[in-house]
């Protein structure tokens, strides 16, 4: 059955050819939503600004002065960065950030270019390749600094704070996470007089439901090759993983990895509920949701405004389908401070405000805090969807795990992990067993 890819359900957007590989900007990074801002001031602010030392830190070290530069990558969220650098400086006006936005495709060139030779901004944004930056020494160890000030750690997810440890050293301060949930275009269901999707459906479920709803107008589920919001998910949630817990190990040919993949595979070429990778080219997975020719989307909460705007009441969330245990991709981004700073002190006074709730609930427009409690506020900002509180659970699952890191050659090891992917994903005869076996072999050639 030939499915349809030009033209519309509900609405018309631009088709663009995308290329889906392995994701581990968490978006992350990618552009969010910039609806109103909720936030935390006055007294309250103050109260949480007192670390667990019972020391006021609300007006921070006036000692630190000077002009510190601040990198970050996501334009979308501009207007969350320039909240925080205003709230800080009104507290210290001797300090002084300069906020400078660079392109997803420019800002890992950029830091690797500059820190090295001490040319690099003070503050930035950091993700998961953090170890590539730590290892190098081009990262500073606030962990000394964290301790004499009773910075409280613990009000983020130990998930986020453990992403940037090595030992004893602390790294970076975590700035937001990534939600991942199940979104459904209720539209879809209704008129096909089929019940909408549940919580935690199993894979069997989420199969049978999607075969319900596909037809020659739309598919019932998009199985990407895309890690942080699809594959690795299902992987996870089968009880498996792809770099082992040691970093220098691959455990992608393991049984729980392979069924989770096959099981994806067969959705597109198997029992067609999925539109095959060439399909998913040709237009965009999210774009096919939006516009009603997939019922069904694995995605990250950076993808909340768009789907909100295209579907509106339409948009249904549930969890994630689990297997063995709910899990999802756990991500989050941080603030580093570079190793090479001429004024550290400013730029730990500026990150350590970062830390505090009133500057994480400044940023809400942007991302998901990361601040225990703040969540709830990125959540206000869609009360107009029910179910929004669903996409924050998976960040607590047992079950989740960071996406997948190696200690050595890691750079290596995602090249070879999305090239196999997009060959399993482009191939409907792929033996997966043999595909696995091959990729986990060709990376540990590299990271042992």
């Amino acid at each position: 059955m030939k499915k349809r890819i030009e033209g519309s359900y509900k609405k018309t957007v631009i088709c663009t050819a995308v290329v889906i590989g392995m994701a581990v900007l968490s978006a992350c990074s990618s552009s969010k939503g910039s609806e109103a801002s909720g936030g935390a001031a006055g007294a309250d602010s103050k109260t949480q600004a007192v670390s667990s030392t019972g020391k006021d830190t609300s007006q921070g070290d006036r000692s630190a002065e000077g002009t510190i530069n601040f990198y970050y990558w996501d334009g979308g969220q501009t207007e969350a960065v320039e909240a925080l650098i205003g709230l800080f400086e009104e507290q210290q006006p001797q300090i002084k950030v300069v906020p400078t936005q660079i392109p997803t495709s420019e800002y890992w060139t950029k830091l690797q270019t500059s820190l090295p030779n001490g040319t690099g901004p003070d503050v930035f944004w950091m993700n998961m390749t953090a170890p590539d930056y730590f290892n190098a020494g081009l990262l500073y160890d606030m962990g000394e600094r964290i301790k004499a000030e009773g910075v409280d750690l613990s009000v983020f997810p130990s998930l986020l704070t453990n992403l940037y440890i090595q030992g004893e050293a602390v790294y970076a301060i975590p700035k937001d996470y990534d939600g991942i949930a199940l979104f459904y275009n209720k539209a879809i269901f209704d008129e096909m007089g089929i019940p909408y999707p549940t919580d935690a459906m199993t894979w069997d479920q989420l199969l049978d439901l999607a075969q319900k709803v596909t037809n020659d107008q739309h598919y019932g589920f998009v199985a990407q090759n895309a890690g942080n919001v699809c594959y690795q998910d299902f992987i996870y949630s089968n009880g498996g993983r792809i770099s082992a817990e040691d970093h220098a190990g691959c455990e992608i040919n393991k049984p729980e990895a392979v069924e989770a993949i096959q099981y994806l595979h067969d959705m597109m070429y198997k029992s067609k509920v999925s539109p095959t990778y060439s399909e998913q080219l040709e237009f965009s997975p999210n774009d096919m949701f939006v516009s009603g020719q997939a019922a069904m989307i694995t995605a990250g909460s950076w993808k909340m405004t768009n789907f909100s705007e295209g579907l509106g009441e339409d948009l249904g969330i549930c969890t994630m389908p689990v297997a063995k245990t709910p899990a999802i991709t756990a991500s989050g981004l941080g603030y580093c401070i570079n190793a090479a700073s001429t004024n550290l002190d400013a730029a730990w006074e500026f990150v350590k405000f970062c830390a505090t709730k009133e500057a994480q609930a400044a940023t809400v427009t942007g991302a998901i805090p990361a601040y225990t409690g703040c969540d709830q506020l990125w959540v206000e900002n869609f009360s107009q969807h029910e179910d929004a509180a669903k996409i924050l659970e998976g960040i607590n699952y047992e079950g989740s795990l960071p996406n997948p890191w190696f200690d050595k050659g890691y750079n290596d090891a995602k090249t070879i992990i999305t090239e196999t992917m997009t060959t399993i994903w482009s191939e409907p005869e792929c033996d997966i067993q043999a595909a696995l076996d091959k990729c986990a072999v060709d990376i540990e050639a590299v990271t042992k």
